[in-house]
């Protein structure tokens, strides 16, 4: 028996963004996934914000003239790729709010994003351990 085929609705799967609005952690720095980006429709500048009693890391939507304002992307047709730090004193205010923070670990921490404050936000607590570099049978260092 053959399958009606007629009945089906495809999608289209765009290879090229991650599944999840994800931040990694790692010793360079901080990147920010392509999803992020795509979210938050390629922010030129933003605001870096914290909830330290909540544990939240947080990227705001911003003008450029805005208090604190960070270049953030470039335009879509021009960022190709994903969009990664090295600043030490961003990293070091979102590392504070990682459990058991270790200087040596790759973290993962998925984001939520609000569309109508222009905020992807970020809860430090729920921040994994990310073995994406590890190929298996690697040793441990």
């Amino acid at each position: 028996m053959a399958f009606d085929f007629s009945s089906i609705t495809l999608e289209v799967i765009d290879i090229n963004t991650n599944a999840d609005p994800d931040l990694y952690i790692n010793q360079n720095g901080i990147t920010f996934s392509k999803r992020v980006l795509e979210d938050m429709n390629y922010p030129q500048n933003v605001q870096y914000c914290t909830d330290p009693a909540h544990a939240v890391f947080a990227i705001r939507v911003c003008k450029s003239n805005e208090a604190r304002a960070t270049p953030f992307c470039k335009p879509r047709a021009e960022q190709t790729t994903t969009y990664s730090t090295g600043n030490k004193n961003l990293k070091d205010v979102i590392c504070k709010m990682i459990p058991n923070y270790d200087r040596k670990t790759r973290y993962k921490v998925t984001g939520h994003y609000d569309p109508d404050g222009k905020t992807m936000y970020f809860v430090m607590t729920e921040a994994e351990v990310s073995e994406f570099r590890k190929t298996p049978g690697e040793a441990e260092e």
